[in-house]
């Protein structure tokens, strides 16, 4: 069922925004920006000037990849179909996949050659293979943030201009929705290494994943780097422990190390203060009420939804349902109502509920009677 709901959920969460009893008080990093996300529940743990717009570099390669496995996917592209390198392509400075003109590359080369390499030559290349210019491409990131409600601004597609724009926040809501939408993509950016071999040369040239967390950090499996002098060392990187995914978003440390050990104590504080509860646990009730139907009531379900709470808050939790007024047919995964998550009296999440089974319509008699209970329900609410 969940497949069936993720582009509401996430439709939700960006609509409701994110909110903030359980954000760490006496933490920080040793950063200009710095950000702590729960994948599967969408709050934020830790924020320190997330709000703020930065330059992100080649995090920019990011909403290059997810347009790319958009378009991949919608055009049913094969991975192993082939690309011609432009001139264009093969001047970019800066790090490099090392194409050369003519060269004849497949679109699954060109993604590795971004996530693992951070290739700019790629990312021109794959955008012009697949919009025609890297100015339509470019479009298609805008046009991509804006369908996500997110504050994001593109200008190219490999992240050289100072004048792309990001802020920590709606990055990682950024990941969430691109992690969402193509799981597959962590394959690519947890990749340790990445060979390609140029016409010219006569062997392969072989460059490591600049994401060093992949090796030092347990759990870690992406996702992407960034630097200019303009904007420091930046780094969005996520990790996996026990079910459990973590984003930390740090922008403008000092050096490559520093990115890496503020990322990694931002996990750490992740994982060891922070605990997840399964929101269908604290539904007040399991089911609800279904009018004019074959059944009387529908079993109820956040489709997995989760909180994060600081360990021992638990206890603090309280939850409000508010379920609509239901008559049949209710089809299986209909949303029905909306669950509210209390921390010690303050909103913690909102999460919709949805009908876990379907009720049919009812036979006219039962149609008779629930009409005019439902009448009468009406006349005295």
């Amino acid at each position: 069922m969940r497949s069936r709901f993720v582009t509401l959920l996430i439709a939700v969460f960006l609509s409701i925004g994110c909110f903030s009893p359980v954000l760490a008080q006496n933490f920080a990093v040793d950063a200009e920006i710095g950000l702590l996300y729960d994948f599967d529940s969408e709050q934020v743990l830790f924020a320190q000037d997330a709000d703020k717009p930065w330059t992100p570099a080649s995090l920019v390669k990011v909403m290059t990849l997810f347009v790319a496995f958009d378009r991949i996917k919608s055009e049913n592209i094969d991975l192993n179909s082939q690309v011609t390198v432009s001139e264009r392509a093969w001047q970019m400075g800066g790090s490099q996949m090392f194409l050369e003109v003519g060269d004849k590359v497949t679109f699954d080369d060109l993604l590795r050659g971004i996530a693992v390499v951070s290739g700019n030559d790629a990312c021109v290349a794959i955008a012009e293979a697949l919009a025609g210019t890297e100015e339509l491409y470019v479009q298609w990131m805008n046009s991509k943030a804006e369908e996500l409600g997110l504050n994001l601004h593109f200008v190219d597609v490999h992240g050289l201009s100072d004048a792309n724009q990001i802020t920590a926040l709606d990055f990682a809501k950024l990941v969430k929705a691109y992690l969402t939408d193509h799981p597959q993509a962590l394959e690519y950016h947890s990749q340790l290494s990445f060979s390609y071999q140029p016409r010219s040369s006569r062997n392969p040239i072989v460059q490591a994943n600049r994401n060093g967390l992949l090796k030092s950090y347990e759990g870690a499996d992406g996702l992407k780097t960034g630097h200019l002098s303009s904007a420091g060392y930046n780094l969005v990187a996520t990790a996996e422990r026990d079910g459990r995914r973590l984003v930390a978003v740090i922008l403008g440390a000092t050096s490559e190390a520093k990115r890496e050990q503020e990322a990694a104590k931002a996990l750490d504080y992740g994982f060891r203060s922070f605990e997840s509860v399964s929101v269908d646990q604290l539904l007040p009730q399991t089911q609800a009420r279904v009018y004019k139907g074959r059944s009387d009531y529908v079993a109820l379900t956040t489709d997995g939804a989760r909180v994060t709470v600081l360990k021992g808050s638990r206890d603090k939790l309280s939850v409000d349902a508010k379920i609509e007024v239901l008559q049949a047919p209710i089809a299986i995964g209909e949303k029905v109502g909306t669950l509210t998550v209390y921390l010690n009296g303050e909103v913690l999440k909102e999460a919709p509920l949805f009908a876990a089974g379907s009720v049919e319509r009812g036979n006219w008699f039962t149609i008779l009677v629930d009409s005019i209970v439902l009448f009468f329900k009406k006349l005295f609410s």
